[in-house]
């Protein structure tokens, strides 16, 4: 066994680890990031040919904060999203602009009760959203809605509605934005995260797609580290005492044992769960409260020649199909002269993803193929190699009441600090970033010269 040392160890080479650590380095703290896989980034992935990418993993950019700031900092232009829509498609082989819910109810082929029904969740939505909004959410009202919300399932939303479409918009919702059902998670959350998702992208600060994809940011802050990464290195057990952490993990070369001040645990909770053997019982339980959205993504490089049905939608709701969303990762790119090609990504969520997973690939692009030409004919013969990811653990969510043991988490144990989506207030690629930059500057200020 080698035994070595270093000023801090960061578990986890995804958003919010590589942000704690380069945070760290820059300060010139003696840093090692431990990260099982062979690849940098964690749940963070992008595909590139040539002028195109595919987010394989997390998706959108959106916020303010210590993300934006990385990527300007380092350069990376963003493609906006403001000006693009979300299309809708119920099967019947029209694509429809959600961003008119007025023009929606009158042209959308449904019956009297699924556009009551759609008008009873729309309202709700956007009524919870008004109150969970920034500017609101720590009011008296504020506070009381989401204390409500919190203590209800997503399907509240559906309460005395007897639509079969309205059902299946609600939990196409919940799975193409959170990975979960709407019984499964907070209404709170769901009502946040889809509120924000069905928004004005104009009104979402930031909302964008980085050029090459998310992975771009990730791919950099890896390289400022350099050799301070250790890929494909698998923690086994941390210990610590008063001020200092001992971590056990083995690679290619062997079992090793690293001594450091602190420690960054920047991995999904019950990952962190299951590499802390000796966590206080309310540390368990704030990371067990913790439930993980899953996914089956098939994405397509595309090679139409001109000008098509979809280039204005950054997404497509597909309630009826076997996936639940279509994803245009080229919508940013659609200013001024239209290069050829395009980047399209399906995505399953929650059960749905559940029922795919322990198909074949093939099995699973056969669905997506079929599906996705039944709503833009025009790609037959247009799609290039199927690109498949079956995804376990995106996006955190909570259950009801479940939210409430957070804050133990945002509260360092002895030595070591938690990083990651799950900590601030929405999970996203913005909140791993900050919690990442929030976990350094609190080891930085403690720790000895």
């Amino acid at each position: 066994m080698t035994r070595t040392e270093a000023d801090v160890v960061v578990i986890g080479g995804g958003m919010a680890g590589l942000v704690a650590a380069t945070t760290l380095a820059a300060q010139g703290k003696d840093i090692v990031v431990l990260e099982a896989a062979e690849r940098i980034g964690g749940r963070v992935e992008s595909v590139r040919k040539g002028d195109y990418w595919l987010n394989v993993g997390t998706q959108f950019t959106e916020g303010t904060g210590t993300l934006i700031d990385k990527l300007d900092e380092h350069g990376i232009v963003r493609g906006t999203l403001a000006g693009k829509k979300i299309g809708l498609d119920l099967g019947d082989g029209e694509v429809l602009d959600t961003g008119n819910p007025v023009s929606l109810m009158l042209n959308a082929a449904m019956t009297m009760s699924d556009r009551i029904g759609l008008a009873k969740v729309g309202a709700r939505i956007i009524n919870g959203a008004v109150w969970l909004d920034p500017r609101f959410e720590n009011t008296a009202l504020g506070r009381r809605y989401r204390a409500f919300l919190d203590k209800k399932t997503g399907d509240y939303l559906l309460g005395g509605v007897r639509s079969d479409v309205a059902r299946a918009m609600v939990q196409a919702w919940s799975g193409q934005w959170m990975g979960c059902d709407p019984e499964e998670t907070a209404a709170g959350q769901f009502v946040f995260s889809v509120g924000m998702a069905i928004a004005d992208p104009a009104k979402v600060p930031n909302f964008s797609l980085p050029e090459g994809g998310n992975q771009t940011l990730t791919d950099v802050l890896a390289s400022d580290l350099g050799d301070r990464v250790r890929l494909g290195s698998t923690v086994r057990a941390v210990h610590w005492a008063d001020d200092s952490v001992t971590v056990h993990y083995a690679d290619a070369d062997g079992v090793h044992e690293l001594h450091a001040q602190r420690a960054v645990i920047a991995v999904p909770a019950d990952i962190a769960a299951a590499l802390l053997p000796e966590l206080p019982p309310s540390y368990r339980t704030a990371l067990d409260q913790i439930s993980y959205g899953r996914y089956v993504i098939v994405g397509y490089f595309t090679e139409e020649n001109g000008p098509a049905r979809w280039d204005d939608f950054y997404g497509v709701s597909t309630p009826t199909r076997a996936f639940q969303a279509m994803f245009n990762h080229a919508a940013a790119l659609r200013t001024g002269e239209r290069r050829p090609g395009g980047a399209l990504a399906c995505f399953a969520g929650g059960s749905k993803a559940d029922a795919l997973m322990d198909l074949s690939d093939d099995e699973i692009v056969d669905r997506f193929n079929r599906d996705l030409l039944e709503v833009y004919p025009e790609l037959e013969g247009k799609l290039g190699t199927p690109i498949v990811r079956k995804h376990h653990r995106v996006v955190p969510y909570w259950g009801p009441g479940g939210r409430a043991t957070l804050p133990t988490l945002r509260e360092p144990l002895g030595p070591i600090h938690f990083a990651g989506d799950y900590l601030l207030d929405v999970p996203s690629l913005a909140d791993a970033a900050e919690s990442g930059e929030r976990a350094a500057q609190a080891i930085a200020a403690g720790l000895r010269p």
